[in-house]
């Protein structure tokens, strides 16, 4: 039997991660791609296709070196949440302002609590205050509550057992087929069908 000393060294901090890509300026061209393939794809149906297969394909290579390209500028930010007692001194240093619903909402002054909650929890990589805030003058505000997010759940749900649903149909899908009996054979190979008390 596990000991508390055992099990105590065990326990490990939630962790988790936000990808987030820093080229916002090539969303655009995608999305004028996207449209630029759909009306290619029109014309190529239309028969004013090019030689090399079509202009639809042309601009599908194009969406998808764009894609590459966003991929490639795409970073991974860690986060690991706090020990309880350090997150609580920290949620006590950035009290909620009077009369802010968001401050409200959240129970801390979300003017000053989000970069230092980042700060603290990004291990991958690590910043400083200062440094989260030059990150999110280049992010949207949606990457930047992303960011926030992340360490904030970290520190305030549960750790449930999580299940993959993806990974189960994947098992079931790829596991080994059980032979069918043959024939006339029951399947669990015992005697013909009779009354026990016979």
């Amino acid at each position: 039997m596990a000991t508390f000393e055992d099990i105590l060294k065990s326990a490990k901090l939630p962790e988790g991660s936000v990808p987030l890509c820093l080229r916002g300026d090539l969303q655009r061209r995608h999305e004028d791609l996207e449209r630029e393939l759909q009306d290619a794809q029109e014309a190529d149906r239309q028969g004013s296709s090019l030689a090399d297969g079509g202009k639809a394909r042309k601009v599908a290579e194009e969406i998808q070196q764009i894609e590459r390209e966003m991929r490639e500028h795409t970073h991974p930010f860690a986060f690991r949440a706090l020990p309880s007692r350090e997150y609580r001194d920290l949620v006590a240093e950035h009290p909620p302002r009077k009369d802010d619903q968001m401050d409200a909402l959240y129970g801390v002054n979300m003017h000053t609590f989000p970069h230092t909650l980042i700060s603290k929890c990004c291990i991958d990589p690590p910043m400083t205050v200062e440094q989260v805030a030059d990150l999110c003058d280049v992010l949207t505000d949606g990457q930047q509550m992303d960011l926030f997010l992340c360490p904030a759940q970290l520190n305030r749900e549960r750790v449930d057992i999580p299940k993959s649903a993806a990974a189960s149909a994947v098992l079931a899908s790829t596991a080994p087929k059980s032979k069918r009996p043959a024939p006339g054979v029951s399947a669990g190979g015992g005697s013909s069908a009779g009354s026990l008390a016979g």
